[in-house]
This record gives C-alpha cells, sequence and structure tokens, in this order.
C-alpha cells in the first residue's frame, strides 16, 4: 500500500490538437491504452485498481464532455460569425445593386428627357425649314409673273424704284 501513496491523483493530461481532425478518436485510444497498461502494470490490489480506473474514467468523461462542449461551443461561434459576415456581404451587395438599378433608371429618365426636348427642338426646326421653303417658293414664283404696269407714267428701272427718284 506504501506504493498507493506515490499515485498523483491529480495526473495532467495533456490534449495536443492537430489539424488532422480526429484529435478525440487519438485521445481516447490513448486513453484506453493508458488503461490498460494502468491495469497491466499495478502493483495495487484489484479494489483499489478498480476504484482508481473508475475514478479515472470519470475523469476522463469529463474531459471528453468538456472537450465537446467547447469544440461545440467553438463551432457554433465560427458558425454565426460565417453567417454574419455572409450576411453583411450579401446586404451590401443587395445595396450596391439597388443602387446601380436607380442609377440607371434615373439616367434612362434623363434620357428619355433629353429625347423628348431634341424631338421638340427637331420638330420645330423641320416646321421652320418648311415655312421658310414655302416662303422661298412663294417669292420665287412671284417674281417670275410679269410686272403690270396700270399707269404709264411710272416706269420701273432695273434697280426697282422709279426714275428720277434718288
Amino acid at each position: 500500500m506504501a506504493r498507493h501513496e506515490e499515485y498523483d491523483d491529480d495526473r495532467v493530461v495533456v490534449v495536443e490538437r492537430d489539424s488532422g481532425g480526429n484529435s478525440i478518436g487519438t485521445f481516447l485510444l490513448g486513453l484506453a491504452i493508458g488503461a490498460g497498461a494502468a491495469l497491466l502494470l499495478a502493483p495495487a490490489s484489484g479494489e483499489e485498481t478498480r476504484a482508481r480506473l473508475q475514478e479515472e474514467a470519470r475523469r476522463a468523461g469529463r474531459r471528453v464532455k468538456d472537450m465537446t462542449d467547447e469544440f461545440t461551443e467553438e463551432l457554433t461561434d465560427r458558425v454565426e460569425r460565417t453567417r454574419s459576415a455572409i450576411d453583411d456581404r450579401v446586404e451590401r451587395a443587395r445595396d450596391a445593386v439597388t443602387s446601380r438599378a436607380r442609377a440607371v433608371a434615373d439616367a434612362a429618365a434623363v434620357g428619355r428627357e433629353a429625347a423628348s426636348q431634341a424631338r421638340t427642338e427637331l420638330e420645330r426646326a423641320v416646321a421652320e425649314s418648311k415655312r421658310a421653303y414655302a416662303d422661298s417658293r412663294r417669292a420665287h414664283r412671284e417674281s417670275r409673273l410679269p410686272v403690270r404696269t396700270d399707269t404709264p407714267d411710272l416706269e420701273q428701272d432695273s434697280s426697282g424704284g422709279t426714275p428720277g427718284e434718288g
């Protein structure tokens, strides 16, 4: 029984996390191997060994539960952070699309207004051109008509005035 006092019941177990992903399985395998080795090499009686194994099993169970809880909490936090980041990006993208859609709609409205003004100005210019063309045709026709001289004492010279003026 003297050897039993040499054992420290508060043993420290160091669990290294590697990126392999199966650290809990490796831990449990090591725990089983350690328990088996303890049984084979234990100098204590069977009752003491069983009590120690039960205590170690309880401690291992608590550690596994703690590790599982920690893993679950960490995973939940990562999921929430990822979801939040995705929501933020989606919201920014949605805002950008809405903003660009408004800009396109505004540009289209400005374009329609400019086209309407241009059409109005073009129609006015066409109407003025038609009037000017009609006026010039009328003037040309009138210039080709023979000049009537109802009064014989008024003669017109080539300057368009009467003789003796000027």
